[in-house]
């Protein structure tokens, strides 16, 4: 990872204004500055504790100043906060973290002179607003806290201001499972919006490993925690978001409850926090617990552009600072490999397509490792929706997804024989061709990124790949600026392209994406070696072969299975080529797991994401819906306690490495 450290240094002598510091913030000022404050006393919970303060101005810390404190009472975990030309400091007042109050100060000269200390919310017992990170502001102008509390259990929530910090209202706490987080429970969360408006939540836990949950209404309401593959020691965490959109997670790359706090590291991620980089160390010493204070702990980090501002917990004697500067990145051109989920359709209990469970839906994949999106397809029912749903759908989806691309397929009837004559359809009929054109063109107007043409759609059964050749041409001179896609849909029938029509189609440039439907390893790979320095990309759709498609260099999964779990795929594609002996066991999992998709599908997989807290129900408008049965729902609930009972035995594995 190339990165260039622009300063590094400690805010004050250690041990000059207090015998002990702890949980720093740090936070962007104008001209040039940086703020951070602390709290300092004798020892953490001690009377005498109170928040320092401190401005970087030229390269130089001034000062440190007392600017808050309460006579008997210790003071903890500022935060700072820069909006609208003021600079705001919360804080918390108590002897006990329980019956903690929280105090908020404002400054008009950023930092030089504050105002009296207010109660953020008055009468309030246990902590609100930030807790230990900064808040965010959102799109919609909100502000947005990271809370928690610690009193009978610990639990996370946040704390949504729409008047400018005057007045808050506070979420539901983060569910989770007890069943899987062990200990105490989760705090001290940190916050960032993604490009489409979802937001996210980092946490702290006693089990070992750093939690996540999703928002998308703004922080209001939350979904389940659940387990990354990010190691926590029970220690505070931090994040900022670059200006190019990249995560920087700062935090101790150690797992356990209480286990040590050294190193202080920092992550980066180029995924939206789905994957991170190995950890890059800043500061180290050994030591085996965090009772030993040979510690770098409670990190806070900002950014500004590309670069990001550090500081942490040294040793409880001083605050260490790091100034960091990250290089724009290189942008991959063409598609992103990865996993392309083929969509399902949420519909109501009267078959109408249910567009609030789609936007769920939609935002659920992305959440869990989606690269791009196949909106209408054959998962989603799409011959049985009329064009004005199909178009809506894919709209809806594009919406839902921003940035992130997403395919959409341009359907027509496809006939196999005139009916009228009993013979196959002349190949040279044009009426056809001037459908799909037709659709083509309606799909574009949906604002999808890519429009996908079924392998089936061109010519008749018996057509050759000539006349293909022929059809997509006029398609592509009709449509000039459309990016396309293919797909060897299995109904009516499969149409499979040799990899010399494959070659053709790459080699006209307008083709970018492939779901290649042969289940043959062999024909795989002679289709990547058509595509070899053009922009399209195959993306493979049976689930056996995933791990032999990306050891051959494959780009990337397109099938039923990511509507069940994901993770299993995401885990194959980040690490597939680390560890092949644990590669080759999930390629097993993923080929048993597989068979679910006869139970019923679209039907099981809806049922399936139903369980998982998806908000949204089974109903399908395909006849084999009817078919589904009380062993059927057994039959996908024991597939996913072996997935997960399987999964968790893998992390295991990978977290005693």
């Amino acid at each position: 990872m190339k990165y260039q450290v622009i300063n590094h240094q400690h805010i004050f002598e250690s041990e000059t204004k207090f015998r002990q510091c702890h949980a720093s913030t740090v936070c962007v000022l104008p001209e040039g500055r940086v703020g951070a404050a602390w709290f300092g006393g004798e020892h953490e919970k001690a009377e005498d504790v109170a928040i320092w303060f401190a401005v970087r101005h030229g390269g130089v810390w001034g000062e440190p100043r007392k600017v808050a404190e309460r006579k008997g009472i210790p003071c903890w975990n500022p935060v700072l906060y820069a909006d609208n030309g003021r600079l705001l400091l919360f804080y918390k007042v108590g002897k006990e973290i329980p019956r903690w109050q929280t105090f908020v100060k404002e400054s008009g000269d950023w930092g030089e002179t504050w105002s009296e200390e207010r109660e953020l919310v008055p009468g309030d017992s246990g902590g609100r607003g930030p807790v230990k990170n900064k808040c965010i502001r959102l799109r919609d102008g909100a502000v947005l806290a990271p809370a928690s509390t610690e009193e009978n259990g610990w639990a996370c929530f946040t704390d949504r201001s729409e008047d400018g910090g005057k007045t808050w209202r506070r979420s539901e706490d983060v569910p989770f499972d007890r069943e899987i987080l062990s200990g105490s429970g989760m705090i001290q969360p940190t916050l960032w919006q993604d490009e489409r408006g979802t937001v996210h939540m980092l946490m702290r836990s006693s089990e070992g490993a750093i939690f996540r949950s999703e928002s998308g209404d703004g922080g209001q309401t939350w979904s389940t925690a659940r387990r990354t593959n990010l190691p926590n020691n029970n220690c505070g965490i931090d994040l900022a978001v670059l200006g190019d959109g990249r995560l920087v997670l700062v935090y101790n790359p150690v797992s356990g409850n209480w286990a040590a706090r050294s190193p202080i590291a920092f992550s980066v991620s180029e995924d939206n926090g789905r994957s991170w980089s190995s950890p890059e160390v800043l500061d180290y010493v050994p030591c085996r617990s965090n009772v030993e204070r040979a510690e770098f702990s409670y990190p806070a980090i900002v950014a500004e552009g590309n670069d990001v501002y550090i500081t942490y917990t040294w040793k409880r004697r001083t605050i260490a600072f790091w100034q960091l500067r990250f290089p724009e990145r290189k942008r991959k051109e063409g598609l992103p490999e990865g996993l392309w989920p083929v969509m399902l359709t949420p519909f109501t209990g009267e078959k109408e397509v249910d567009y609030k469970g789609l936007q769920a839906l939609t935002r659920w994949y992305l959440d869990n490792g989606a690269a791009g999106l196949f909106a209408v397809c054959l998962s989603n029912e799409m011959e049985l929706l009329t064009e004005e749903e199909r178009l809506k759908i894919a709209a809806c989806v594009k919406e839902t997804a921003g940035a992130v691309p997403v395919a959409s397929t341009a359907y027509v009837e496809i006939p196999e024989r005139d009916t009228d004559k009993n013979r196959a359809v002349d190949s040279d009929r044009t009426d056809l061709a001037e459908d799909l054109i037709a659709s083509v063109h309606r799909t574009a107007a949906a604002n999808v990124d890519i429009v996908v043409l079924l392998t089936n759609s061109f010519v008749c059964r018996d057509g050759s790949e000539e006349e293909i050749k022929k059809v997509i041409t006029r398609v592509l001179e009709e449509a000039p600026d459309v990016r396309f896609g293919l797909y060897e849909c299995p109904k009516p029938y499969k149409r499979l392209f040799s990899p010399e029509l494959v070659a053709w189609c790459a080699g006209t440039g307008r083709f970018v994406f492939y779901k290649e439907t042969s289940l043959s390893l062999d024909i795989l790979r002679e289709k990547l070696e058509a595509v070899k320095g053009t922009p399209l990309k195959i993306y493979n759709a049976d689930s056996s072969l995933m791990y032999g498609f990306l050891k051959m260099g494959g780009h990337g999964h397109c099938g039923v299975m990511l509507n069940f779990h994901p993770e299993l795929y995401r885990w194959m594609m980040d690490n597939w080529n680390e560890d092949r002996q644990l590669a080759e066991r999930m390629q097993q999992l993923m080929t048993i797991t597989a068979h679910i998709e006869r139970q019923c599908y679209p039907r099981s997989a809806k049922y399936a994401l139903g369980r998982r807290g998806v908000p949204i129900g089974p109903d399908c408008r395909r006849e084999n819906a009817d078919e589904w049965s009380l062993s059927c729902e057994r039959s996908v609930e024991d597939m996913e306690r072996f997935v997960w009972t399987y999964f968790a035995e893998l992390e295991r594995i990978l977290l005693a490495r």
